[in-house]
């Protein structure tokens, strides 16, 4: 695939948590699970492989054969459930990377290999015609593609995730998804210290303080996800520039995500939410 040498850019492909949520209520923000696409230079970098990969896939078609690279934040099934169904896994001619750190003792390796298995799915991973490679990593690493520098850190959550730190071009881009931070208050200095002077922060803010704290439904504390106040707390402690919310709790509707948006940010320019489809340059 060729890219523009000096073009760093991130395209939203899903926007959800937990579950997808189709819909008439969610049309308009997204009803996919996580899928990121990232182009710095020459390098095509997808992160997971939530339902939203399936339209990732189909956008490549025109573009192959390809090189594409997948991070992988953690292996729980909103971020894995869209695999199946990336239809550019079964031509030949393309490459593609898929880089993970092992969880909870499995592996992407295996839980793809699970998911493409009876009953379950009616092919298996028999089937892909692409060269799938695997790579396995440890939080902390760090990664190169070319000019693109990744740097990681472990974010806390159930089973661990990791979280990924894009530079390039002088320019710095963030995805941590299903981030918990501290429920005392405090903040999280380590995590601070990781998207320090980004450019743009993307981040898992699936919950109102409401929400996390038990006053509406059940307490949320521990179940490995943060309120849109303190990913807007923390990105402002880190100086970054733009702080973009995601991961969208499943049962928030579009006209709820609106009001919630005027709530939060109104017309502060330096926070938004992702919806499906956006793009934001960084070069």
């Amino acid at each position: 695939m060729t890219q523009s040498t000096d073009r760093f850019s991130v395209k939203y492909w899903g926007v959800r948590g937990s579950i997808p949520a189709p819909g008439p209520k969610t049309q308009r923000y997204g009803g996919n699970t996580t899928c990121l696409e990232v182009t710095a230079g020459d390098a095509t970098i997808a992160i997971d492989g939530g339902t939203g990969v399936r339209a990732f896939g189909s956008s490549l078609f025109p573009k192959l054969p390809v090189q594409v690279t997948f991070l992988m934040t953690h292996l729980h099934w909103d971020h894995v459930q869209g695999f199946p169904f990336f239809a550019p896994f079964l031509i030949p001619g393309n490459k593609f990377q898929i880089y993970s750190a092992h969880h909870n003792g499995g592996n992407i390796h295996d839980v793809l290999k699970q998911l493409m298995a009876q009953p379950a799915f009616p092919i298996s991973m028999d089937a892909f015609r692409s060269e799938v490679s695997f790579h396995f990593i440890t939080a902390g690493d760090e990664l190169t593609f070319g000019d693109l520098v990744v740097k990681t850190m472990l974010l806390n959550h159930p089973g661990g995730v990791i979280g990924y730190r894009f530079e390039f071009g002088g320019k710095v881009f963030i995805h941590a998804s299903d981030w918990e931070h501290p429920s005392d208050g405090s903040l999280d200095d380590a995590f601070v210290d990781f998207i320090r002077d980004a450019d743009v922060l993307s981040i898992d803010a699936t919950y109102t303080e409401d929400e996390y704290h038990g006053r509406k439904g059940p307490p949320r504390i521990g179940w490995g996800h943060a309120t849109h106040a303190e990913c807007v707390r923390h990105g402002r402690a880190g100086n970054v520039k733009h702080i973009i919310l995601t991961h969208h709790e499943p049962e928030r509707s579009d006209d709820e995500l609106d009001l919630l948006a005027n709530e939060i940010y109104g017309q502060d320019e330096d926070v938004s939410f992702s919806h499906e489809g956006r793009v934001i340059e960084l070069l």
